[in-house]
């Protein structure tokens, strides 16, 4: 019988990585082989603020529970080389990242979805599985980490862990998008920076383990033992699953970075495009790199929080239970907000009252906190899943505007003869947006205004 869990844990993973190697050949592979010339398309002078406002509410969607229980289900499953498929997933990822970034800003659009996803179906579809995936991952999956750290750390009860972070979710919320910016932009650096210096230090700890367990992480990742035991299938299963939980992570394909970017107030989709790749690079290669090489040092095994915190009791002893317990809190604190937009968008696409999510938000905190996790990551598999078929046919349909838009980082130039970034930066009227016109190149000007002349 063919589940929805048999195809995401097959077809998606499948199209996720098709589809990411199309877009890294359309882009060049621009941010791998020009990685200091990527940067600095960060460095241009006015909007950054609102820029990184921008990637603070989308890294508020990636970061949380794909972070910690994530990474050590991936682990559990498909060993150590689960880890190596998770770059793999990232280095994708990105590609398809700044794909949807610069062709949701390019495509200026009322608030709600971009404009590039509003087919006959998709305008349907894809705000109905996002409304629930708000409501799973965002909300039932990041209650579920944190009651989790907080009962095996410090032995609050299940259900108060869902209370207290309900009610400071629902506060953040009803401000409305400006607060959900202004919270995600203080919450999430600082977040960011107190879990890896944690994690940076359970590896400092046991350094002496560390070449060893990269080692591991690639030899596994192709093992020819489990290929001898399981056949193909247990290699294919370990890069789906590195697939998979690397898409919960980050997203990767999904067209939620669509969604927090396309707010930004710029006149250079690029710029914002290059924000959506180190989104990814954060989320994946840094963080969920960090948690897990720690478990793996650390020499913990197992589902869950628990690897993660008896690596952190042995580097931080009494003050672990504490400290994790605050990270995953303040994680699972910054998703929920960042979904509670996805969700108000998805609900207003739908024609309900945005005003009604952060409620319906904050029961699925509550009751996700004893909801049984892995009821929780099928869900959230499943209308990833839904999203990523939706949004990755948009982006293939939207390849050639893509490339003619990425050409300053790829260098191409487009056969009509256009200079694809000699562009004119222009604001429709009543938009914040800016959209991006190819401007014939000087050559064809100059032949235009002969012939003009000639017939005149």
């Amino acid at each position: 019988m063919l589940t929805p869990g048999a195809v995401f844990g097959g077809t998606v993973p499948f199209l996720l990585f098709v589809s990411g190697l199309f877009f890294l050949f359309r882009l060049r592979g621009f941010y791998l082989l020009h990685p200091l010339k990527t940067l600095r398309r960060l460095g241009g002078k006015g909007e950054r603020r609102d820029a990184l406002s921008s990637l603070a509410v989308a890294l508020g969607g990636t970061l949380g529970v794909g972070n910690v229980t994530g990474v050590t289900s991936a682990l559990s499953v498909g060993g150590p080389g689960a880890l190596f498929w998770m770059w793999y997933s990232a280095v994708l990822s990105m590609g398809l990242h700044f794909a949807e970034v610069v062709l949701a800003l390019d495509t200026a659009a009322p608030p709600g979805l971009p404009r590039y996803l509003s087919g006959r179906i998709t305008k349907f579809l894809f705000p109905f599985s996002l409304l629930f995936l708000s409501l799973t991952l965002g909300g039932g999956l990041q209650s579920a980490a944190a009651a989790e750290a907080a009962k095996v750390a410090l032995s609050v009860p299940l259900p108060v862990t869902g209370a207290l972070l309900a009610i400071p979710v629902v506060w953040a919320t009803a401000g409305g998008a400006r607060r959900i910016r202004a919270v995600s932009s203080r919450v999430i650096p600082f977040v960011t920076l107190l879990f890896a210096l944690s994690c940076i230090g359970v590896i400092a700890v046991f350094r002496t383990r560390l070449p060893g367990v990269i080692g591991a992480v690639f030899r596994d990742a192709f093992s020819l033992r489990a290929a001898a035991g399981g056949g193909i299938w247990v290699l294919l299963s370990r890069a789906s699953v590195g697939f998979r939980r690397g898409l919960l992570s980050n997203e990767g394909g999904c067209g939620t970075a669509s969604l927090a970017h396309a707010e930004t107030r710029t006149l250079d989709p690029l710029r914002q495009g290059v924000f959506g790749i180190v989104e990814v690079a954060t989320d994946t290669l840094l963080l969920c790199t960090l948690t897990g090489l720690a478990v793996l040092c650390a020499g913990y095994g197992g589902d869950g929080v628990a690897p993660l915190l008896s690596a952190f009791g042995d580097a931080y002893g009494r003050f672990a239970g504490i400290l994790l317990s605050a990270a995953v809190f303040l994680f699972a604190f910054a998703t929920a907000v960042t979904y509670c937009f996805y969700g108000k968008t998805a609900l207003e696409a739908l024609g309900g009252s945005a005003n009604a999510f952060p409620f319906l938000l904050a029961v699925f905190l509550f009751t996700g906190a004893f909801i049984p996790r892995g009821l929780l990551f099928f869900l959230s598999d499943l209308f990833l899943g839904v999203l990523a078929v939706l949004n990755l046919a948009a982006l293939i349909k939207g390849a050639d505007r893509i490339s003619r838009l990425s050409a300053p980082l790829t260098g191409m130039v487009d056969r009509k003869g256009f200079t694809p970034r000699a562009v004119r930066r222009s604001r429709t009227p009543g938009s914040s947006r800016a959209t991006d016109r190819p401007r014939p190149s000087a050559g064809r000007s100059r032949r235009h205004t002969r012939s003009r002349s000639s017939g005149e």
